[in-house]
This record gives C-alpha cells, structure tokens and sequence, in this order.
C-alpha cells in the first residue's frame, strides 16, 4: 500500500490512532507490571492477559496477523527475516506493531523497528513500551524521497 499523504498528514494515521488506542485500553486494564507475554503472546504461555491485544484488536475495528516474518532486503534480495509481534490493518491501510514490556525502550529497540521501516520497506511501524506510563508510542514512518521511491 502507498502512504496517502493529505497536506502533511498521512492518511494512515486513523489506523494508528486505533491500534495505539487498543493499546492504551489494554495498559490501563492490565497496568504496566505485566512481562510481555501477557499483553501480546497466547504461544509463549502468558496466563493473565495472554490475548490482551488479540481481544482489544478487534474491539477497535482491526485486523492482525501475530509473529509475522518480515524480510530484510539487501541490494534486492533477502538476506535474512526477522520477526514482528502484529501485523495490523484496517480496510484502507496496515502497519506494523512491536510491542515491550519494560522500565524504557533500549536503542536497540528502535533500531529493530527502523531495519522494518527502511530494510524490510514497511511503511509504518509502531513501536508500543507496556511498561511505561503513560505509554508513547513511537512512530517510525518510511517517507518517500520523491514520487515513489522509499527509503
């Protein structure tokens, strides 16, 4: 899909105001001392809240697909694939989500979600911090240069 971009916003921005809507709905429901697991990852043997976001998804109107590999190109072609919690989408446009459960996100954090935006050419990613609050999400954005090329 191709960011639409109305004067300086992108048109993606109604589905990232929904998943970090879900996201603040499932932080003020479950609190910010919750290991990871439980907010995202029903595989990796969370109890509590283990489908806390597979349930709030789609209380907001999306869809996702969980542990999706993304590819890492280099010079055209795939040199590796790396994994993200939540591919999400709406009926116009989609975005990544990693999602953390710490005291605050690392460097290498961000870098993780920059090598999706740039090398594996994704348009936005969101990057989510449970254990902070209030919870900021960051917003890492594949902006076009010019007409049709990402970055």
């Amino acid at each position: 899909m191709e960011p639409r971009i109305q004067g300086k916003r992108h048109q993606f921005e109604p589905l990232s105001y929904k998943v970090i809507g879900a996201c603040i709905d499932v932080q003020r429901q479950l609190g910010t001392h919750c290991m990871e697991v439980d907010y995202t990852c029903p595989e990796r043997g969370g109890a509590r809240g283990q489908r806390a976001l597979e349930i709030a998804l789609p209380k907001f109107g999306i869809q996702f697909e969980r542990e999706v590999e993304i590819p890492i190109v280099y010079d055209g072609v795939t040199v590796t694939k790396r994994r993200v919690d939540f591919k999400c989408w709406d009926e116009r446009d989609e975005l990544l989500l990693e999602t953390k459960a710490a005291e605050a996100i690392r460097p290498q954090d961000a870098e993780q979600s920059l090598l999706y935006v740039t090398k594996g050419n994704q348009k936005l990613v969101l990057l989510v911090n449970f254990g902070e609050k209030p919870l900021r999400p960051r917003r890492f954005v594949n902006t076009p240069t010019f007409q049709g090329e990402m970055l």
